[in-house]
This record gives structure tokens, sequence and C-alpha cells, in this order.
């Protein structure tokens, strides 16, 4: 016998009480060194506020040729690492930036974006006039950008421009008024400045091309597009239909400038005279893009990576003259850090040719109605995911990647086409707990028919329509029948829980008008935030280069003679509904308890001898069953010599937790099924490094199911002798494992299912 045996027994009893669990990551994190720079950086800032509430030190130019520069740089990155509006270093910073006068372009934007930032409804005539001040320094007739300011000198610069631009753009998000002969102005000098490489110099006419103004050039492109968006699409607000589905005037313009970018030595972060203002402009580029990747390169890993080496012990980063001074590459750094670092709720996947993005901004303005709808306004991020070219050695690591957001998105007109790479890393990310939303372009009856056939490829099942009384509906705000009609949805499931829909009928044109208060744009926003609850279970994705391990079933070949494999009890009744819930504890006992166990389970019958061949078993389902008498005669002989029984209800069900209670009896006429005391051994400190006191559950109350809540384990089990013999949940376990528990999902979220799981193999392996 391979791991059931008592000799096996005992030598793993040995060794696990002398292993602690790896609490700590014998490296940190870059996730957390991220975390810790931005801590220390923001108590650099806190340190070096004057008692009058500035950072100005002088002696700077750049961002600094106005007093009021760096102290609104200073203030604009202490918001955006989380310091609150009313914490008292921005309410004394505030109370000094609120008096710097309009006298320089910089600071004039500036001073916009930090009041935007701070949304307190006293500011909005400071934000309409700072607006009104930079329209009236345009540099016209023959408008050639912004420069400093009145009165000093320059004839309108590419770097003067940027900040112009972005103070419009924040003032615009604040509820400003600027007419769109702005934007389209804005939008032309970019097009006609821009070199035949895709790069810009720093002025109109300029043909030597700079890195920092490229990406200036490149975030002005898309700042200026979004705003022009409104109506260009001609989107019939009846159908969803857009006769100019996919027409960007800009977009031969971006794309020339992601080829100069991606030739060898043009993109980088030592840039000399302006490291720190250049890496606020390759983080501006990334996110307005919503690019993952900029010149095939992760730029936020990479970013992060190099001023993580660059920080001082003090907290801060030393910037030259051009880079504010040592305030100013602080705050630039800081707004790298922070900005980036912000959840990717959803991604966008790139596939096929150019048929893939129709839609610039419907993801984008999706998120933002659910950051704002769903999570209590907490910065939410989307970005575009290309593995069209992945390493086929990578496929776990890309979908380990890409499972950092817990939603894809892709849309089209033509039939989906995937490389076989792709296919393998949406796959996996769908497998490892990933959800897909799919929509039919306009319509698309092409795109629809060929997204079926591709989840029928990868996973030999039929699309079905989704029902009127799905929870998808009711996830957020309830969508009546007649109005789930208006937009028919098709869904393919994975265990217990929908992991792919498809909207056969138009949604993002007007997502992509961000018409979430208009006409039938209410309804398709709805639908959006209830897709997004219903995927998320309504917890936020966590910042991104947060690791997600994805198991490598090869390792397995690596296994020492006495391994522990998984024996999953195969009943009567529906005894699989989370197939993989067994792989992904098994992939935690490893990586966090060093423990020599299988990735693979086997599938046993317990009437059958090969019940004997695996000491630890498994056992869940979702409907009755029952157990003959032969089951009943092995269950009880192998779990009172040595064997324990892991089993939990599927999403809470009642028919099962009936089935089961009534085994229980047969099985154990001179014992019962009792509730296992929060002070037991299975949940202590001792057993599993930190004790388990309070979990996150779903539980049925008054015959609706609750929110996730904080609340106490709640564990039932059968004493045999001195230990536990079996351990049941009547709340799931299993399908929370496997990442696939859906939002009516009565059970435990997937920490805690870990928990729970790993403490009863824990157990099992030492008594």
């Amino acid at each position: 016998m391979r791991v059931a045996t008592l000799a096996a027994l005992a030598v793993l009893a040995v060794i696990v009480p002398t292993m602690a669990p790896v609490t700590a990551r014998e490296r940190e994190e870059l996730v957390d060194q991220v975390k810790n720079a931005i801590d220390r950086g923001v108590g650099y800032l806190r340190r070096t506020q004057s008692a009058r509430g500035e950072w100005e030190r002088g002696g700077v130019i750049g961002v600094g040729v106005i007093s009021g520069g760096q102290s609104c740089l200073a203030m604009l990155a202490l918001l955006n690492a989380g310091v609150p509006p009313d914490d008292p270093v921005i309410q004394a910073g505030l109370a000094y930036i609120r008096t710097i006068p309009q006298a320089g372009t910089y600071v004039v934007a500036l001073q916009t974006m930090v009041l935007a930032e701070v949304n307190d409804p006293r500011d909005r005539m400071q934000i309409q006039s700072n607006v009104d001040w930079l329209l009236q320094a345009m540099q016209r007739p023959g408008f050639r950008g912004w420069s400093y300011g009145p009165g000093l000198d320059g004839g309108g610069d590419f770097s003067n421009t940027q900040y112009a631009l972005l103070g419009l753009h924040a003032g615009k998000q604040a509820g400003a008024k600027i007419p769109d002969i702005v934007w389209k102005a804005i939008l032309e000098l970019y097009k006609l400045s821009q070199l035949d490489t895709g790069a810009w110099g720093y002025t109109v006419g300029d043909r030597n091309p700079r890195l920092t103004m490229t990406l200036a050039g490149f975030c002005g492109l898309h700042i200026a597009g979004l705003e022009l968006k409104k109506g260009r699409q001609k989107l019939n607000r009846e159908t969803g239909v857009a006769e100019r589905c996919g027409e960007y005037e800009e977009d031969q313009h971006i794309q020339r400038t992601l080829r100069w970018l991606a030739q060898p030595g043009h993109f980088g972060f030592e840039v000399a005279n302006h490291m720190y203002y250049n890496v606020y402009g390759v983080e501006r580029a990334g996110r307005l893009s919503g690019l993952r990747h900029l010149a095939g390169r992760d730029w936020y890993r990479e970013g992060c990576e190099f001023l993580i080496r660059k920080q001082q012990q003090d907290g801060s980063w030393s910037g030259g003259s051009f880079d504010g001074g040592t305030i100013g590459a602080t705050s630039f750094a800081l707004l790298f850090l922070s900005k980036g670092r912000t959840p990717i709720l959803i991604s966008k996947l790139a596939w096929g040719a150019d048929n893939w993005n129709n839609k610039h901004h419907d993801i984008k303005h999706v998120v933002e109605f659910c950051s704002r709808e769903l999570f209590r306004k907490t910065p939410l991020g989307w970005q575009i995911y290309d593995c069209r070219k992945a390493d086929p050695n990578r496929v776990r690591q890309e979908a380990a990647d890409l499972l950092q957001s817990p939603i894809a998105f892709m849309n089209g007109h033509e039939p989906p086409i995937l490389t076989g790479v792709q296919k393998e890393i949406l796959k996996r990310y769908l497998q490892e707990g990933g959800f897909l939303l799919a929509e039919a372009c306009c319509g698309s009856a092409d795109f629809a028919a060929g997204f079926r056939e591709l989840m029928k490829e990868l996973f030999d099942k039929e699309m079905v329509p989704v029902a009127a009384d799905h929870p998808i509906y009711r996830a957020y705000a309830p969508i009546k029948a007649e109005e789930a009609a208006m937009f028919p949805l098709e869904r393919l499931d994975l265990g217990c829980k929908t992991v792919v829909i498809l909207a056969t009928r138009p949604l993002a044109g007007w997502w992509e008008e961000n018409l979430f208060n208009e006409g039938k744009g209410v309804l398709a926003f709805r639908l959006a935030a209830n897709i997004v609850a219903y995927a998320t279970n309504m917890e936020l994705p966590k910042p991104k280069l947060t690791p997600v391990e994805i198991a490598d079933d090869q390792v397995d070949i690596k296994l020492t003679r006495n391994f522990l494999e998984v024996g999953q009890i195969r009943h009567t009744g529906d005894w699989e509904p989370a197939p993989s819930a067994m792989r992904h504890l098994m992939a935690h006992l490893r990586q966090q308890f060093r423990l020599d166990v299988s990735l693979k389970k086997s599938d046993v019958r317990p009437g059958h001898r090969e019940l004997f061949q695996h000491g630890f078993l498994y056992m869940h389902g979702r409907g009755q069953f029952s157990f003959d008498a032969t089951a009943i005669k092995n269950l009880r002989a192998h779990l009172t010599t040595g064997g324990l029984l892991l089993a939990d209800a599927c999403c809470g069900s009642e028919e099962f937790d009936q089935s089961f209670r009534k085994a229980m009896q047969e099985l154990f006429p001179d014992a019962r099924l009792e509730p296992i005391p929060l002070g037991d051994v299975l949940f202590s400190a001792g057993l599993n490094g930190s004790a388990i006191q309070q979990v996150r559950c779903r539980r049925r109350e008054n015959g609706r199911v609750t929110e996730l809540r904080q609340v106490r384990p709640e564990l039932e089990g059968v004493r045999w002798g001195d230990r536990w013999v079996v351990i049941y949940s009547k709340y799931d376990l299993g399908c929370a494992l496997e990442k696939h528990a859906s939002s009516d999902c009565v059970g435990h979220d997937h920490e805690s299912a870990l928990r729970l799981a790993a403490a009863a193999v824990l157990y099992y392996l030492r008594y």
C-alpha cells in the first residue's frame, strides 16, 4: 500500500511535528518590497513637510521653476500612496497649496491634479479657474503646445504641454467644462508633430527623439482620444451597434510609437538628468494605454525593481534639478509605485491580428463603474494582456500572471483565433479560478459561433443559455426576466460555478460611451456590475505583483516512497462537483508546509479494497447518496484503524448534509457526529502555525444566503478513541478550494477553505 500502511503513517508522523509551516517567504516577495518602499517614501515626505505645510526646497528647475511645484508633487504622491484627505499632513498641505497663485503651467496643472484628487466641493471653483487659466495659456495662433507660462521664456514644449494636458484631464474628471475643440487641437498637435520614426522631440520641429517626450506624446494621444470618444463611433442607442466601430484616428500614431519604443536602446529607466521624471512618464504610458508590456518588457515589475534599488536609507530617492530635487524625485517614485500597484480587475485579451480592440475604452469605463458602485471607490485598474507570442514553456507562469486579475474579457466581430499557447493559457486560467466574459461586438454572429467552438475545444462542453433565475442576475442589482431577455447570455460551468459568460447582443457600445445613467446604458452597466460581482464574489483583487501560485503537475516524479495521495470517495450521488479541489489543497500543503504530497488524487469506491490504499480520504457532493453494507463495513474498518475522512457539503447542499448524517449514524452507531470545539488541537497554533479562530464564510439565515462574514469555524467530527476519524463541514470547502465558489454558494472563501482543509491533513499526519 502507498501511504495508508501504518508504517508509512509512522514515517510521516515523525516528520510533521518537527516541521514548522512556512509562514514567511525565505525572500520577501516583490509586492511586499514595494509596499515597504511606499511606506518608507511616505514617511520621508511626512518628516520633511515644513511647519507651513509645504515642501519647497528651492534651487531646482523643471517642475520647481515656479514656487509650489515640489509641494504639489509631494501632495499628489501622498494622496496616491493612500494617505487620506483628512490626514493632518494632507490638510496642512492643502492649506498651503490653496494659496499658490496661478503663475506657471507646471504648478497650475499640478495644483489642479491635487485638488481633483482630494475631491472637496469647496475646490470646484478653483479647479475651473485653473482650467480656464490653462486654456488661456495655450500658445496661439498656430498652436505649438504650452510654455512655462505668461511672462516666462519658451514658445511651447512637450514637457509643459504634457502637464497642462494632465491638469486639463484631471479638471475634466472633476467636473470642469472644457470645449471639445481643445482636445481636437491637442490631438492634431501630437499627430502633426510626431516624427516619422514614431517619436517626439522636445518641441515642434525638433528632430532629436527623446524618450521622455515620446512617452508624453504617447499619453497625449491616449488622453485626447479618450476625451474625444463621445459620439465618435456613431452608436445606435437602441440596438447597441456602432456604425464606426473600431475607428480611432490616433491608432496609427500610437502603433508607430510602440514600434519606436520596441527598438533596442529606446526604452528604459536610466535617463540622464530626467530619471524620475521619466519613471513617472513610463507609469502613465502603461496605465493610460492599459498595456501590461511596453517594448516587450513588464514595465511595472522592472520599474519597481529599479526604484527599490535606488531608494535611500531615509526612504527618499535622490534626484537632480530636472527631477525637482529629492522631493520631486521621491514624489515621482511614489507615484510610479503606488499608481502602478493598483489592483487589476479586468484584463482585456489580445488575440488574432487587429480585431480584438474595437472599443478602446469599454473595459476602462466598466472598471471605473464597478470601483465606484461595487467596491466603495477603491481604486481599480484594467490592462491589456497580450500573450500571442508567449513561450510554450511558460504556460503555467503566464496563467498565474493573468490570474492576478479575476476577470478576463474578449470581444470581436470575427471568430476568435487563438494560438495553441493562448488556448493552453486561457484553459489553465479558467481551471485555476479565473472568469472569462466575452461579448459579440455589435452582435456579431460570427464571433459568437466561433467562441462557442473555442469553448467546446477547450472543455468539451457546450455553452448553454443563462436562465433568468441564475444568481448572476442578482449578484449586484436584481435584473428582471424581461430585462435579461434584452441582453441574453450563455454560460459554461466548471464545478458549481459559471466561469464563462458570452453576451450575444451588444453591450460594449454603451460601455464605450460611458452611458451608465442613460437609456439602455443603465442596464448594460448594471449587467456588467452583476457579472463582476458574481465573478469576484465581491472580493477585491490583490495589488499588482501579488504572486499567484499554480502547481506544476510534473514535479510528482520527485516524490519519495512514502508520499501522501488523497483518495476521493466515489459515492452514489453527485460525488465530484469540484474535481480540482484536492489538487489545490495538495499544492498549498506542498508550498506552505513542504509536505511530500501528490497533486493527483485517486477516485475510490468505498465497497472496494482500493479504499485501504489511501489513509486520507475526501468526500464531497451536492445531492443525496447512500452506502451499501460493504461500503459501511470497509469505511468503519479503515477509519478505526488509522484512516481519516474529510467531508463537506457542496455549496451547503442540504440534501448531501442529510445523507451524510444518516451515513455517519450507520457507520458509527456507537459514536456521533458532534461539534469540534474551538479549543481543539485541530484549530491550534501548534498544529497549523497560527491558531484558526476566525474564517470567512457564507451561511444560510432565514432562508437567505448571507454575504461573506468573519465567523468562528464550525466543523463537526466523529471521535474514535482519542482522535477524530471524521471531520465534516456542512459549509462548502471543495468549490472554494478550487476557486469556483459562486456568490450564492453557502460556504467558505478560498483562504478559509485552505486553512481548514490543511488542518485536517496535518491532523491526520500527526494523530
